[in-house]
């Protein structure tokens, strides 16, 4: 009898029981509830860069009111003048300062006190370069901040600090666990990867076991998050892809860092200054290896 085969993504997983933790239930619970009528853990959105949090959750800041903190591994600002996305600031002090504004004026427009966005300023499109120190700091904030759910990037080959996010944000994880610390539950958002030379947007590479949540938004909040966009003034020419209708969340599987997201190229390796897949998973165990973290971690 003939049968179709799903369509998923493990190589690049470890596997893992099918549990979904209860926080990660309680915060896709208030998600999928009326606005206000949840009751949000305490939730950390971990983004690569200022505007990855509005893209990934924006609409859902109000929900989280008086349980959210952002925390921004970069500043936005890459090395290398060709790569900002505009170019009339005097240096990248400056241009990093925009990036910040630009968060703040996002933030103002959900309602959101710009008091809850922190960042550790690591150089824009370098986190690959650090995924050890990232990691290192992200245990302290962990520990300090107390986060119930971490929300934070995919591993799928879009971005360089995309990937680098994840790797530090599950490692910092599991090397919480191993001292006996409570470690946060880790959720994700969309971002965007390559599938057939296309840039995939709002949409997960899928693999079994890790169930997807689809929020629709409201009018209010597609108009808001619309409005958020906005503020993006340096970034227009990436925002203008990105959808507003739908909202994406799951939890966060278990990578094997040392394999390739997808068959195929990546989608950073499209980007003329951008690093080559293999090149990226060997700096990523290297990372593992100096942690300590063996290949099932």
């Amino acid at each position: 009898m003939p049968f179709t085969v799903p369509r998923v993504a493990c190589e690049y997983v470890i596997p893992a029981p099918r549990m979904v933790d209860p926080r990660v239930l309680r915060l896709t619970r208030c998600f999928t509830l009326p606005a206000g009528e949840g009751d949000p853990p305490r939730t950390l959105i971990l983004a690569a860069h200022p505007d990855d949090e509005t893209i990934g959750v924006g609409g859902m800041f109000p929900r989280l009111d008086g349980a959210l903190t952002i925390l921004h591994v970069t500043d936005g600002a890459p090395r290398y003048r060709r790569q900002w996305g505009r170019q009339e600031f005097r240096d990248w002090d400056e241009y990093a300062g925009q990036r910040l504004r630009e968060v703040h004026c996002a933030l103002a427009v959900a309602g959101v006190d710009a008091s809850v966005c922190r960042r550790m300023e690591v150089m824009d499109s370098e986190v690959s370069l650090n995924m050890v120190p990232v990691t290192r700091r992200l245990m302290e904030i962990f520990d300090e901040l107390r986060p119930e759910v971490v929300i934070t990037h995919p591993y799928e080959g879009g971005h360089t600090d995309h990937d680098a996010t994840a790797f530090a944000a599950r490692a910092a994880c599991t090397l919480l666990a191993r001292e006996g610390s409570t470690a946060p539950a880790l959720m994700e958002f969309t971002s965007y990867h390559n599938e057939g030379g296309d840039k995939v947007v709002n949409r997960f590479l899928p693999f079994d076991g890790a169930p997807v949540t689809d929020v629709p938004l409201s009018a209010e909040e597609k108009d808001m998050k619309r409005r958020m966009y906005d503020c993006f003034y340096t970034q227009g020419g990436v925002l203008r892809d990105m959808p507003v209708r739908i909202e994406r969340f799951r939890p966060a599987p278990v990578y094997d860092f040392r394999q390739a997201p997808h068959p195929g190229r990546l989608r950073y390796e499209r980007y003329p200054l951008g690093i080559r897949g293999k090149h990226w998973r060997q700096l990523a165990a290297d990372a593992a290896e100096h942690l300590e973290l063996d290949r099932a971690w």
